[in-house]
C-alpha cells in the first residue's frame, strides 16, 4: 500500500480529507493512478474549478493498493483480485458499484482513526481503472478515469456528499436539501435570501414534454418517441415558443454515425459534437436549442444510425440513446432565460412531481457538463465543510 499527499491545505485534523483508493490498477500501472489523481484534483480545486473556493478547506490523498487485473468488471462480476472489486451491472455506460464495501469501510476508518503517519479519510473516492463514463453516489463516492467523464462525476457525486444536495436534474427522484424546496413554500425558499428579485417571486413556466432514459441499441433498430406538446392545439398559438432537446447517446464518436429528426427534420448535430469528444465512445451529452419550439399537437423525435454509423465497430455497452427529454418554456416573459438569475424553477422527477430549484441550468447538480456550483450549493459547501471540521474538533477534545 503507498500514501500519497495530493493536496494539502493545513493540519489534517483541521480539514476535511478526502481519499482516493485505486481499483483496477496492477503494479505497472501506479504511475497512470497517480497522474488520473492528480488530473482529477486539479480539476476540482483549480482556481476556476468546482471546489476552488473551498481548497483552503481540503486535503486531498491517494492510496495504492495494486490489483490483479487492469480494469473494473462489468455484468454484476468485479474482475478476479480486483482490490475493491468495482464493477458495472451490466455492459452499458451507467452506474458502478463495488463489491467490497467493506475493504473500503475499513481502510477509512484506519486512515481516519490514526493507523497511518500519513493520510486521512473523511470521504473515500474510489477510482476504477476504466476509460467510460461510470460511477454513483452514497457512502462512497465512485468515480472511473474517463477523461472525459470523470470530472464531470467527481463534482456532482462530491456534492451529494459534501454539501448534502439533492439531484437538480429532471428524471430523478432525490430532490431535497439546499436546493430543492416544494411548490408550496415558494413565499419562503430555502435560498430566499439569493432570489434576485425577492418581493417578486414567481415559478418560472416550464413544461417536461417528453422524458425517458432508453437505453436503446441502435444496431438493433431505431429509437422513436412520439409526444404531444404543452403549445394550445385547439386556439392554434405556441404559448411555448421555445424549447430544449436533452439527450446523451454512447459509443457515438461522430456526429456523421447518427441520424435525428424532430417531426421528419434533420437537426444538425456537428456543433454538439466539440473537438475534445471527437473520436470518443464516451458517454455524451447533447443540449439543442429549439429556438421554433415544437409543432401543435403530436411531435415525434426519431434516432437512427447512418449507413456509417452502422459500418463503425460498436464500444462498450452499444451505440445507444441512453436518454431524452424536451422542456418546453414559456412566452411573453414567463420564463427568466437570464444568466446567473436565481428563482423557482421547476424540476420534474421521475415520478411526474414537480419540486423547485434556484437556477435554469446553472449548476452541475443539474448539468453535469456545467463546471461549477450554484451560488446556493457553493456557499452550502463551504459552510457544510467548516461544520464537519468543527465536529472534528469537538470529537478530539
Amino acid at each position: 500500500m503507498i500514501t500519497q499527499a495530493v493536496h494539502i491545505s493545513g493540519d489534517k485534523d483541521k480539514r476535511v480529507n478526502l481519499m482516493f483508493f485505486a481499483d483496477g490498477y496492477t503494479m505497472q500501472e501506479l504511475g497512470k493512478f497517480e497522474s488520473d489523481v492528480n488530473k482529477l484534483k486539479d480539476d476540482i480545486i483549480s482556481p476556476h474549478g468546482a471546489m476552488g473556493h473551498v481548497a483552503d478547506l481540503l486535503n486531498i490523498w491517494a492510496t495504492f493498493v495494486p490489483s490483479e487485473h487492469s480494469g473494473i468488471g462489468t455484468h454484476d462480476q468485479p474482475l478476479p483480485g480486483a482490490a475493491l472489486g468495482l464493477y458495472r451491472p451490466g455492459p452499458e455506460l451507467r452506474a458502478v458499484y463495488v463489491k467490497h464495501p467493506e475493504i473500503a469501510r475499513a481502510a477509512c476508518k484506519w486512515f481516519r482513526e490514526g493507523g497511518a503517519g500519513d493520510g486521512d479519510c473523511d470521504q473515500a473516492i474510489l477510482l476504477g481503472n476504466d476509460p467510460l463514463y461510470g460511477g454513483l453516489g452514497g457512502e462512497f463516492t465512485i468515480i472511473t478515469a474517463s477523461e472525459l467523464n470523470g470530472p464531470l462525476v467527481l463534482r456532482h457525486e462530491l456534492g451529494h456528499s459534501l454539501i448534502p444536495v439533492g439531484e437538480e436534474y429532471d428524471g430523478g427522484y432525490a430532490y431535497s436539501g439546499v436546493n430543492s424546496d416544494k411548490i408550496t413554500y415558494l413565499n419562503d425558499l430555502k435560498w430566499k435570501n439569493y432570489l434576485a428579485n425577492p418581493g417578486e417571486t414567481r415559478i418560472e413556466d416550464s413544461r417536461m414534454a417528453v422524458q425517458a432514459y432508453p437505453w436503446h441499441d441502435l444496431d438493433i433498430g431505431d429509437y422513436n418517441s412520439t409526444f404531444m406538446s404543452f403549445n394550445d392545439f385547439a386556439s392554434h398559438t405556441k404559448s411555448y415558443p421555445t424549447a430544449l432537446l436533452r439527450t446523451s447517446l454512447s459509443s457515438i464518436p461522430h456526429p456523421s454515425h447518427v441520424n435525428l429528426t424532430l417531426n421528419g427534420r434533420p437537426l444538425d448535430l456537428k456543433n454538439y459534437f466539440p473537438t475534445e469528444w471527437q473520436n470518443s465512445l464516451d458517454r455524451r451529452w447533447l443540449d439543442i436549442s429549439l429556438l421554433d419550439g415544437l409543432e401543435l399537437g403530436e411531435n415525434v423525435i426519431r434516432v437512427s444510425l447512418t449507413e456509417e454509423g452502422r459500418k463503425e465497430k460498436a464500444g462498450q455497452g452499444g451505440k445507444m440513446i441512453t436518454s431524452l427529454e424536451v422542456i418546453e418554456y414559456g412566452g411573453q416573459g414567463r420564463f427568466n432565460h437570464t444568466l446567473g438569475h436565481i428563482g423557482a424553477y421547476r424540476t420534474f422527477s421521475m415520478n411526474g412531481k414537480v419540486t423547485l430549484r434556484p437556477t435554469n441550468e446553472e449548476c452541475l447538480m443539474r448539468n453535469v457538463t456545467y463546471p461549477r456550483f450554484c451560488p446556493v450549493c457553493a456557499d452550502a459547501l463551504r459552510h457544510n465543510l467548516l461544520k464537519k471540521i468543527s465536529r472534528k474538533r469537538v470529537t478530539m477534545r
